[in-house]
């Protein structure tokens, strides 16, 4: 079984990977916060937020095709959302861009204004778990005081997401490899939920297996990792300048902008 569907590049060595996992992911939910809270008007400095998880993901080497392919696939959701707005709320009003002034809808700004917050809070997302091994960031929740029982099911739906797909691809492997032609709509919808009844079976099977072999090595519910968190110097400077960039944002938006 491959790990290496979500957090394939958590493993690197760089600066942003040695970061405590509980100060990247403080700076993450701040991050996202501030950004949820900005007017649906605030096109141009939210447009600015993009470069802390930009830089973020630049120092830690993450590719952004990795970054970019992962957006698309959340997207879909995001956008069936977004794009009702224009239908419901179809108030004129006029949006000045540059010396340029153009009339729109309020629904219309809403939507990209949805679709804007999306993605920079998805970059910070995308950051955050790409530079931050699980287990670590299941050890600095854990210290910072969120309760064991909702640590131990975050571990276990991490891990048996991987024996889900790991399952899946298998069935399908199998099924490609015996399929010799086109099947009906009728015979394809039979082989489909024969499919899905087996891999609701053959998973919980297998991750019964896991949680057995969990216990027999030991496993009491703490999420060990190789080296202890620890707040470094590195750690302090990163909260600095994430302090910093917001702040500066703030002002430079509530001065120039306006």
């Amino acid at each position: 079984m491959h790990h290496a569907y979500i957090d394939k590049f958590a493993y690197q060595d760089s600066v942003v990977h040695s970061l405590d996992a509980r100060v990247k992911f403080i700076a993450a939910v701040f991050f996202t916060a501030v950004v949820i809270s900005l007017p649906r008007t605030s096109f141009a400095i939210l447009f600015c937020y993009t470069v802390g998880p930009f830089a973020v993901l630049v120092l830690g080497r993450i590719p952004l095709k990795f970054v970019f392919k992962q957006i698309l696939l959340v997207s879909p959701f995001i956008l069936v959302f977004a794009l009702s707005c224009p239908l419901y709320d179809k108030t004129p009003v006029k949006v000045s861009f540059g010396p340029s002034v153009f009339q729109t809808t309020v629904g219309w700004m809403r939507c990209c204004a949805i679709c804007g917050k999306f993605v920079v809070t998805m970059l910070a997302l995308i950051a955050l778990v790409s530079t931050t091994r699980f287990s670590n960031l299941l050890a600095g929740l854990r210290k910072m005081g969120v309760p064991k029982l909702l640590i131990i099911q975050l571990g276990f739906l991490y891990r048996y997401i991987f024996v889900l797909i790991d399952t899946a691809q298998h069935l399908l492997r199998a099924r490609a490899g015996r399929t010799l032609r086109n099947l009906g709509p009728k015979q394809e919808m039979k082989t489909a939920s024969a499919m899905l009844g087996s891999l609701f079976i053959r998973s919980i099977d297998t991750a019964e297996q896991i949680s057995i072999a969990m216990h027999g090595r030991g496993f009491n519910g703490n999420w060990r990792t190789i080296s202890r968190l620890k707040i470094s110097n590195n750690d302090y400077i990163f909260g600095v300048f994430f302090v910093v960039f917001i702040i500066s944002l703030y002002f430079f938006a509530s001065t120039v902008l306006n």
